[in-house]
């Protein structure tokens, strides 16, 4: 029993020991001193114990030390190492972490801190592209991960679908680096389009977005203009050949009304009606902001074309406007007219393909004479012709204050006055004019302008007439059909030796019709002369044009290679075949 009284009383003072602040002399009295055993809870004790320990392997590595430096494996310098190395450990240290005892200009994103894991420092979305993949089940696109730190990303006719459009979402939403996006050519349908529409709504760094050629259709471009109305980043949308049918009109006109951003729509080659044109008039008449519409290969029509002229003639934003085939004809001329008066900012007017006959050129020529804004024009590839050309070039040389730069009559032959007045204006104005070349004089008193029309339809047919105009039988010429290998050089030098008086223009066209790898296939002329079936009078006036001033005379190349009375090809008039007589009176006078 005073044993065990003894070990308790010197743990007693070996904890004042410890404890205390002060360093204690120690009691000779203390073995007669009455135990405390109430102020050492078993806590304590067990700390102690453990402090006992932890003094014997202090003690054990003091040894070892010594040992080493015995040996000689510790360098004299070691021995300034201080000991509070031992102590100091990365668990033991607290930091204190208040903003407010800091100095300083950097911002401290305090969740980035306490939470590394949670936050996503991948501004290009690579991460989350490849994860989407993975869930989903499909290949990543290795052209879209290498091309998500560009400025453009071009991913056209890739194949994608919706499952690809899907996952390359995810990344876009917060990718930073890209601004244009052109996704054309992937087969992109409504849902993908909805897809599309988070991207729209949660990236702010975009700024054009190409959709041309894909699938969206009715549906997805009604979901799409629902971000575009409040959009405020895009400055461009090109949702060109997207099957997008006539309901979504009206989505596009709130488009116009609501975005104060977008620059350019381009809606070309769509499904558009007239329904649509009535609402986007509407559009085009409120939107100031603006500056480029394509609206071509609609369907429109006249109506509808007059609906959208009617826009045009109130806009005040707009610089290019593309408006191909959209069926203007001649009432939609006439309100073009009424726009190219009133509108003040239109610089580019592409108005090709839109079955505008010369009266529709008279009333574009009137709006010409009256405006001074706009720079460029296309009229090409209508029905207007020489004649209607003619008519805009003398409105704009007219016009002192026009500010035309650039006149496209493509596909069209014109005067030779017209040529004159070109180059005058191309000396003065430095105007510059395209068309396909000037009408020859030939044959004046019995041609007409219609003839080089009639070559442009049907160049074969046509050059026929020339050969029966100038009396040469075509057989002759190729040596009665036989099957000789001629390129274009020959096949020129031969129509040239033969005779026959034709253009050198019409004679390249021809060529390139009969032109196969190489060869002109000259038989095709021969050949459809022999599978001639009898022509109406109404389908001959129609669709060739006689050169000849007497209506009533027929080909004479056709009558001679009928070798029966019952193959005889009727005429517009119902005669017979010119006599041999008419046709030596036609050579005397080439002749002469």
């Amino acid at each position: 029993m005073s044993n065990l009284l003894r070990v308790q009383i010197q743990e007693s003072d070996l904890s004042r020991r410890v404890l205390s602040p002060l360093v204690e002399d120690l009691d000779e009295d203390a073995e007669n001193r009455p135990p405390i055993l109430e102020y050492l809870p078993d806590l304590e004790k067990d700390e102690i114990v453990g402090n006992e320990k932890q003094s014997e392997e202090n003690n054990e590595d003091s040894l070892n030390n010594n040992e080493i430096q015995e040996d000689g494996f510790l360098d004299a310098d070691d021995d300034n190492v201080s000991d509070d190395d031992e102590y100091f450990t990365e668990d033991s240290i607290s930091i204190h972490t208040d903003p407010d005892d800091y100095d300083t200009d950097l911002e401290i994103d305090t969740e980035s801190l306490l939470n590394p894991k949670t936050t996503d420092h991948d501004t290009t979305g690579k991460t989350k592209y490849i994860k989407k993949c993975f869930d989903l089940g499909i290949n990543p696109v290795s052209y879209f991960v290498k091309n998500l730190e560009n400025k453009e990303l071009k991913l056209r006719f890739h194949g994608l679908g919706a499952e690809s459009v899907k996952a390359i979402s995810f990344p876009l939403e917060t990718n930073t680096n890209i601004e244009i996006l052109n996704l054309e050519g992937n087969g992109i349908d409504s849902l993908g389009a909805r897809c599309l529409c988070r991207v729209l709504r949660e990236n702010l760094f975009l700024t054009e977005v190409v959709l041309s050629e894909n699938k969206i259709g009715t549906e997805g471009a009604i979901s799409i203009c629902q971000f575009l109305k409040s959009n405020r980043n895009l400055l461009k949308v090109d949702m060109t050949a997207n099957e997008i049918g006539d309901p979504a009109g009206q989505s596009f006109s709130e488009v116009l009304k609501g975005n104060q951003t977008l620059k350019e729509l381009i809606l070309a080659n769509n499904r558009l009606e007239e329904t649509s044109a009535r609402f986007l008039r509407e559009g085009i008449q409120e939107n100031d902001r603006l500056e480029m519409l394509d609206l071509s290969w609609n369907h429109f029509k006249t109506t509808g074309a007059v609906a959208i002229a009617e826009g045009l003639q109130e806009n005040v934003g707009l610089k290019k406007f593309r408006f191909q085939m959209a069926g203007l004809a001649k009432a939609g001329s006439e309100a073009m007219m009424k726009a190219l008066k009133h509108n003040r900012t239109l610089r580019e007017l592409d108005i090709s393909f839109n079955r505008i006959p010369v009266e529709g050129a008279a009333f574009l020529a009137n709006g010409l004479k009256e405006n001074d804004v706009l720079q460029y024009l296309k009229v090409g590839n209508n029905p207007f012709e020489s004649e209607g050309a003619m008519v805009i070039l003398e409105a704009v040389e007219a016009n002192e204050n026009s500010a035309i730069k650039y006149l496209d009559f493509s596909n069209m032959l014109v005067k030779t006055e017209f040529a004159t007045i070109e180059e005058r204006l191309k000396e003065q104005r430095k105007l510059r004019i395209k068309h396909e070349g000037i009408l020859p004089e030939m044959h004046p008193k019995n041609g007409t302008y219609a003839r080089l029309s009639a070559f442009r339809r049907d160049p074969i047919e046509t050059f026929k007439k020339y050969a029966e105009f100038s009396g040469v039988n075509l057989h002759d010429v190729f040596n009665g059909g036989h099957r000789l290998r001629l390129d274009a050089n020959e096949f020129k030098d031969l129509i040239r030796g033969s005779g026959i008086d034709i253009p050198d223009q019409q004679l390249t066209v021809l060529i390139r019709t009969l032109d196969v790898d190489g060869f002109i296939n000259y038989n095709r002329i021969l050949d459809e002369n022999e599978s001639e079936s009898p022509i109406s009078p109404e389908s001959r006036s129609a669709s060739v044009v006689s050169f000849s001033s007497d209506k009533s005379e027929k080909s004479v190349s056709s009558a001679r290679r009928r070798t029966s009375s019952t193959d005889t090809v009727s005429t517009d008039g119902g005669n017979k075949p010119k006599s041999a007589k008419n046709k030596a009176k036609k050579k005397e006078k080439k002749k002469k």
